[in-house]
């Protein structure tokens, strides 16, 4: 059995080291003299000893915790970005705490003091955006490090995100080149992304010299993007049969007007290519198809629908390394090495759907 000890001390005293040189090696491993590190490690691991990190912290200026807010960790491109910075922030020596503020107001409130109450070092954050309270982000960026990710709120805090007016512009360019020119499908502004994305189609459409047409209800605020893809898909399609059997009626698409569609994302679009096979429509390039349907993030499941999703694909990894590059400069002083704004590009990904 392993031996047990209940405190720091009686652990100390079982490895023959100072509780000041054990506690340098829980900081920082490398800190202490290999030979007393090799000691300490034989000694764990023939222990059942775990330190209370927040009880050694209680009295220290900030602990080696990272802050990690999102809006929601069941969103899948959340979600891989959270699993990349953690493991990013691991192999640095620091403690990853995600909190999620599930698309509410009060608790990315709540979220945000709940990291100044732990002592963290940092914080990587992706804002709300139009529903984030300002005042309470505005308080934690004085209080200690901060970096925006994904979206970003007005000030002077770093970000890092994708580069919109080039993906946007790319898939446009390839839709215009490869069948008719895309209806602009777009989703309620919850952040930056949402209006940067929709001047850049209207941007790239009257550069390819081609009329801008949005769709899509924007006014009512949400997060369930597939839920409003599939309803004001299925609205606009019209509740009533499917006229003719042969492919290409004009009458097929409904109220639609036009058949190549650039989703906002490829959450909204998975709403849209539901609606659209349950009308009897067939989503595809291919000649005998009634719709083309594009999108943007590259969402890991976007390879799965069928047929599978022409997107555009965020640049995760680079996007999650920055992040966390940038906050550790910041709390290196290394100011140098800080830009205010970090867009990175991203790239086209053709599949069977447009």
């Amino acid at each position: 059995m392993p031996m047990t000890h209940k405190t720091m001390e009686d652990f100390a005293r079982s490895c023959g080291v100072s509780r000041p040189t054990l506690s340098k090696y829980f900081d920082d491993p490398t800190s202490v003299k290999p030979a007393t590190r090799k000691r300490i490690e034989e000694a764990l691991r023939s222990s059942d000893y775990q330190p209370n990190l927040f009880a050694r912290n209680l009295n220290r200026k900030r602990t080696r915790a990272i802050g990690i807010v999102v809006p929601t960790v069941t969103d899948p491109f959340y979600s891989e970005m959270v699993s990349r910075i953690e493991l990013r922030l691991r192999d640095e020596g620091y403690w990853p705490i995600v909190i999620s503020s599930h698309g509410s107001t009060e608790l990315e409130m709540e979220a945000t003091r709940t990291i100044l109450s732990l002592k963290v070092s940092g914080a990587l954050i992706a804002p709300l955006g139009l529903r984030s309270d300002r005042r309470t982000l505005e308080k934690l960026t004085q209080t200690m490090p901060v970096v925006y990710f994904d979206t970003y709120l007005e000030g002077g805090t770093p970000f890092v995100g994708n580069n919109n007016a080039q993906s946007v512009s790319t898939i446009v360019d390839y839709l215009c080149r490869s069948g008719d020119a895309p209806v602009y499908f777009d989703i309620p502004h919850v952040n930056h992304n949402s209006p940067e994305r929709l001047n850049s189609y209207v941007a790239a459409m009257r550069q390819l010299g081609q009329e801008p047409v949005v769709i899509g209800n924007t006014r009512d605020y949400t997060w369930d993007f597939e839920r409003i893809g599939y309803e004001q898909m299925e609205q606009m399609l019209g509740a009533s049969g499917l006229p003719g059997k042969t492919r290409g009626l004009p009458g097929k698409t409904g109220g639609l007007p036009g058949k190549t569609i650039l989703c906002a994302n490829d959450r909204l679009a998975f709403g849209v290519m539901a609606a659209a096979f349950a009308k009897g429509l067939k989503i595809g390039r291919k000649a005998d198809c009634d719709l083309r349907i594009a999108a943007h993030d590259d969402h890991p499941l976007s390879r799965y629908t069928c047929p599978a999703l022409t997107t555009i694909a965020q640049d995760f990894a680079a996007m999650a390394g920055r992040s966390v590059e940038t906050l550790l400069a910041l709390l290196n002083e290394d100011t140098a090495n800080v830009a205010p704004k970090v867009s990175l590009d991203a790239a086209l990904v053709m599949r069977q759907s447009a």
